[in-house]
């Protein structure tokens, strides 16, 4: 069965043979508390739901402030637990950023992540069976 995930992504998302979680965190621009408040209700949706996910989350167009970054962050840590792979896709300057806070943070083992700036890259990186 077919939904949509609070941020409007089909859920799940059928992909060359398997199947993901979509998050779209991108378009917030400045809107810091809006984007807080998305991150709450997806937060919600998945830890509510017994399964394990591979997830992609398009940040582009979000301004990654460090105060953003960290809530970020944060949110993958307490996803982590339901993450089986997590593919994070935005502009090359943000990935910088990203890769940064993500080996910082330490939230997810280097193998349960993919950064790139290519949607369709990471669709199918999620969705293929090595890590």
């Amino acid at each position: 069965m077919s939904g949509k995930s609070p941020s409007g992504a089909l859920s799940p998302y059928y992909y060359k043979g398997g199947y993901f979680h979509g998050i779209h965190y991108g378009s917030y621009f400045d809107d810091a508390e809006s984007l807080y408040r998305m991150i709450e209700k997806e937060e919600r949706f998945i830890l509510e739901s017994p399964e394990r996910r591979r997830i992609m989350i398009d940040l582009y167009e979000t301004s990654l402030t460090p105060e953003v970054l960290e809530a970020v962050m944060r949110h993958i840590g307490r996803l982590s637990p339901r993450i089986v792979k997590l593919s994070i896709a935005a502009d090359r300057k943000s990935l910088r950023v990203l890769r940064c806070a993500m080996k910082k943070a330490g939230v997810l083992d280097d193998g349960r992540y993919y950064l790139c700036t290519d949607m369709e890259e990471g669709k199918t990186w999620l969705v293929s069976d090595h890590s």
